[in-house]
């Protein structure tokens, strides 16, 4: 992976954890979700988490990765029928998640190798 792909796959990921975390916002305040401090809180984690991906932090693309793929899996041990109809969505979500984790281990390893050069 280049650094153009790099950059690419961490702009995926971040504008996909943007989408996410409003879209759960949004559910969350209209009550779609059950409105809670903790879908709030969700929303608002997934946001800061978004932003160390777009600052190109590993932790963070590893961080949401996890808890969005927990979050799934829990949705559907919860309600298998009303989560399962989300899944081809949280496939894509996850792919871009995964992507930006990709993409930040790529930008820093070349980050560090031309940094080393000069």
């Amino acid at each position: 992976m280049n650094i153009e792909k790099a950059n690419g796959a961490i702009r995926n990921a971040w504008i996909a954890g943007i989408i996410s975390g409003t879209l759960t916002l949004i559910l969350s305040l209209i009550g779609a979700l059950g409105f809670d401090l903790w879908n709030l809180s969700d929303a608002f984690l997934m946001f800061g988490l978004t932003f160390g991906i777009y600052k190109k932090n590993r932790a963070c693309a590893i961080i949401l990765f996890i808890y969005f793929v927990g979050d799934k899996i829990f949705a559907l041990l919860q309600s298998p029928a009303s989560a399962a109809t989300g899944i081809p969505m949280a496939i894509v979500f996850g792919y871009f998640f995964f992507q930006g984790i990709r993409g930040t281990f790529a930008y820093h390893k070349i980050a560090k190798t031309d940094q080393k050069v000069e």
